[in-house]
């Protein structure tokens, strides 16, 4: 089939050697000697097997086959129905041969490569390719297509270095033609790696951009105009080394910069002609972000939790971040998110500085595509405000699923501090009638609460704790997540009334699209690197 012969003609015969490279690469190997008790899991079958036969392979080469092959009888003979150890079979090795085999026998005890790396070729490759990685350095390339609701379809294509084992150095760019908005958009990004250590530990060296619409005005001869953004994020990142192999704990700091342009719209009077004017200004914003992440992959019960401090123009914000997963014992399971964050002026608190910092504030809703203050999430139509684009939100701050963002002032957004609980279970199969279908729909229970710091003031608008609830349709692994609001507090309750018409159990549901969660780990779980 065409499938089976595009990957066919793109992976490697024996993908076990190419695995064992990338962990040498990346020194998260072991050596041969180690106890079998002490193996990752992914070494135990990397190194015990593919390490072992390749130094056995090796050895062979030394001696010759005919000598080896008498090693082997020998060894076999003398130690059959026994428990030999590694040395017996040195000392054998050494009987046979009338060699001395120190040097050969200690590559056992060390990590990395027992090959010497050759001189490679750059070869073009369309998509990706993962054969003869060891002789070729591949530059790959391919169509690449995106949407949004600003630029329409854009279409261009990317270039890449990305490979098994890794390169040192790792680009990925992609330009792209907006046919709606004519313009010249794209992401990019290169890398470079260091490993410091000999246990895993990475320093990286990063530097990201990217360039796309966020809005667009028609003026008055119904021209549309496209309002850009750009992104450039700098970031040096360092990952820890772990003293147990066989640990799925990953820690990592994290610093990077943004440096964010965006057009504007500015409508201004000229009194002598006495005219309306439109520009389209540039303004330019940075933001310094440093995060620290603990993670632990493990099957049962796995967490994660992420401490950030972001410093823009006049504030800083500051907020914890924790997710753990609760194993159901019959399958599923619950995931409780905790999140607790604060917002500091560094200067006088004024009703512009308020303004101009409103994207930043600590968010009860999940924040919208306006409120993506670093472009890092993906969205249809970031600034609209009608319509099926309009009810996309992301999970960050209080993650609430109730949208409040048809009147300026949201529930439960504060330039202060915030707090919130999120959950969201699996239904156990022997209470969810969905299961007498013939088809699986991936249906959850979610719920929320939360509180924050306007709520504990005198006369506040809302009760202390706030709190919804419903159901949750996750599909595309978790990247498309669909949120229908069942229960929530009677102020959301009220809002609803006051500004949804009509349709307000269709216009009240939510969306997140979590491109952004997207990773090679999440992608390949059972590989560690």
């Amino acid at each position: 089939e065409p499938k089976e012969k595009f990957f066919k003609n793109r992976f490697p015969a024996y993908p076990e050697k190419l695995l064992l490279q990338t962990v040498v690469k990346a020194k998260k190997d072991q050596s041969i000697n180690t106890v079998s008790g002490n193996f990752s899991k992914l070494n135990y079958d990397l190194v015990a097997y593919e390490k072992a036969g390749e130094w056995m392979k090796m050895l062979e080469s030394q001696l010759g086959k005919d000598i080896f092959d008498k090693v082997m009888q020998t060894y076999y003979d003398r130690w059959k129905f026994k428990h030999p150890y590694p040395e017996d079979f040195k000392i054998i090795a050494e009987e046979i041969s009338g060699k001395n085999l120190d040097a050969e026998f200690s590559l056992q005890n060390k990590k990395g490569s027992l090959e010497k790396p050759q001189k490679r070729n750059v070869k073009l490759a369309s998509f990706f390719s993962l054969k003869e990685t060891g002789k070729y350095n591949y530059i790959s390339l391919g169509p690449a297509v995106g949407y949004n609701f600003y630029d329409k379809l854009m279409v261009g294509a990317f270039i890449h270095n990305y490979s098994l084992p890794q390169n040192k150095f790792q680009f990925f760019a992609a330009p792209l033609y907006a046919t709606g908005s004519k313009k010249l958009n794209g992401i990019g990004r290169g890398g470079y790696s260091l490993y410091p250590g000999i246990n895993g530990q990475k320093l990286e060296i990063s530097i990201a951009a990217e360039n796309f619409s966020g809005d667009s005005y028609t003026d008055s001869t119904n021209k549309k105009n496209a309002l850009q953004f750009s992104k450039i994020a700098p970031s040096l990142k360092y990952i820890f080394a772990n003293k147990n192999a066989r640990s799925a704990v990953t820690k990592y700091i994290q610093w990077k910069t943004f440096f964010i342009s965006e057009t504007s719209l500015l409508f201004t009077r000229d009194t002598v002609q006495q005219v309306d004017l439109i520009t389209y200004p540039v303004k330019h914003r940075y933001l310094n972000q440093l995060q620290f992440v603990l993670e632990n992959e493990r099957v049962l019960y796995p967490y994660r939790g992420a401490i950030q401090a972001e410093q823009g123009n006049g504030f800083v914000r500051v907020n914890f971040t924790g997710n753990y997963f609760f194993n159901y014992v019959k399958g599923g399971g619950l995931n409780v998110r905790l999140f607790a964050g604060k917002f500091f002026y560094t200067g006088d608190k004024t009703f512009v500085k308020q303004f101009e910092t409103d994207k930043y504030h600590l968010n009860m809703s999940g924040p919208k595509g306006t409120e993506d203050y670093t472009y890092s999430n993906y969205f249809i139509g970031r600034n609209e405000f009608e319509k099926l684009s309009s009810q996309q939100i992301m999970i960050r701050d209080g993650a609430f699923k109730v949208r409040t963002d048809l009147l300026s002032n949201k529930i439960g957004k504060t330039d202060d501090w915030l707090t919130a609980a999120n959950f969201t279970s699996s239904i156990p199969k022997q209470i969810n009638p969905l299961e007498l279908l013939p088809f699986k729909i991936p249906i959850k229970l979610f719920a929320d609460i939360g509180t924050y710091a306007e709520a504990w003031k005198k006369n506040a608008a809302t009760g202390r704790f706030l709190y919804d609830a419903g159901l949750q349709l996750s599909v595309l692994k978790n990247i498309v997540n669909i949120y229908v609001p069942l229960l929530y507090s009677k102020v959301y309750s009220d809002y609803f009334k006051s500004t949804i018409i009509e349709r307000r159990f269709i216009k009240n549901i939510s969306f997140s699209i979590d491109v952004q969660n997207i990773t090679f780990k999440k992608l390949f779980p059972q590989i560690s690197f």
